[in-house]
């Protein structure tokens, strides 16, 4: 079983005069991508130790899920946040939707990997132990059941495998996981930028970004959480770990109140993931949401890229070639194209390309 060692919760949301940043997406359990990434960003040297000195990695959740090795991901981000801090860098972990849902119990997109990677010596004896409370139960419920009791458990076997049962328990209230998932922000500040990982619709409440966080780590420290139970609005569709309206939504519906909202913020753009784009990094309203998502992860496709905010200068980093990020929506054609120079042939961004081709050829 993997251990995990404890960590100091992060003091604060906010942070200032960061020289440089390096934010990257949704990771899903894919290890060779996510240290692809950091190699590309010259964040860890050849045996994935920290050299990013004063850097601010920025990790914007969905670490588990659709991929085998979230742990192993998940250790090596611990082991670097505790190098980064020796030379005055940091590594933000953020939470995901899909953090949320391990937790909750929504179990659809766990590989199966992800469960091999507790069994032990034990674990036929555990599962066992538990198969046989839950048949119980169930025969509780429907006496008619008791009849078919052999070929109910067969079917527990295959609907709960080796590994199963550690795995739930690491990300239990009391577990190794939960404890350090629980202490990462879901919002944060640097310099003048929001980083979170659905984003903050500008339609909701305003709140700071402390009473957005304390709320999150609040809600998920309660037991009974599941995920149809609302307990904490900062935890539905329209939070920050779930909100699509700035990836999904028009000018119309967005523009307006997201200059007011950013503006609360005393911010300049949000970062978000969540949602994956065709595979580039995106900027939408002039630059004030910037998507991060490419589907990194091999279940995706394997988009390689990440944004980097050097002295406030942003670019992405794609496939290793640093290219200046657009200022405006204009601009964003002539930057895909150079994106995708550096794809795979076909590119995945050449029908995205193509649409905004015919967008522009329709206004002429």
């Amino acid at each position: 079983m993997v251990l995990f060692l404890s960590v100091d919760a992060p003091a604060q949301e906010v942070w200032e005069n960061v020289p440089r940043i390096v934010a990257i997406g949704d990771v899903h359990g894919d290890y060779e991508q996510y240290l692809q990434i950091l190699k590309d960003n010259q964040l860890i040297d050849a045996k994935l130790n920290w050299q990013g000195g004063g850097t601010h990695l920025v990790q914007l959740g969905d670490i588990p899920d659709r991929g085998p090795d979230s742990q192993k991901i998940m250790r090596h981000l611990r082991a670097l946040a505790r190098q980064a801090k020796k030379t005055a860098g940091f590594v933000h972990t953020l939470l995901g939707n899909h953090e949320l849902m391990n937790i909750t119990g929504d179990l659809r997109f766990v590989d199966p990997g992800e469960y091999e990677i507790f069994i032990n010596a034990d674990s036929r004896r555990l599962r066992a132990h538990y198969l046989n409370r839950v048949l119980s139960h169930r025969i509780k419920l429907d006496p008619s059941l008791k009849a078919l009791k052999k070929q109910q458990y067969a079917d527990l076997k295959s609907e709960y495998p080796l590994g199963y049962v550690e795995h739930r328990l690491a990300w239990a209230p009391t577990g190794k996981i939960f404890k350090w998932i629980k202490k990462n922000n879901a919002v944060i500040k640097i310099n003048r930028i929001l980083f979170a990982h659905g984003g903050i619709s500008p339609h909701a409440e305003r709140l700071p970004l402390h009473e957005i966080n304390h709320r999150i780590k609040t809600a998920l420290q309660n037991p009974q959480i599941n995920p149809q139970q609302k307990l904490e609005p900062l935890l539905s569709e329209n939070g920050p770990l779930w909100y699509r309206g700035l990836y999904q939504n028009g000018s119309e519906e967005e523009l307006a109140p997201l200059i007011k909202m950013l503006a609360y913020y005393d911010a300049d753009a949000i970062v978000i993931a969540h949602t994956p784009t065709p595979g580039a990094i995106i900027p939408r309203f002039d630059g004030r949401v910037i998507l991060v998502d490419v589907g990194l992860a091999t279940a995706y496709g394997k988009g390689r890229a990440s944004l980097l905010i050097d002295n406030n200068d942003k670019f992405s980093v794609h496939r290793g070639h640093k290219v200046k990020l657009p200022d405006t929506d204009e601009q964003l054609l002539q930057y895909l194209t150079i994106c995708s120079e550096f794809d795979p042939d076909p590119s995945a961004l050449l029908p995205m390309i193509n649409q905004l081709t015919k967008n522009l050829q329709a206004t002429h």
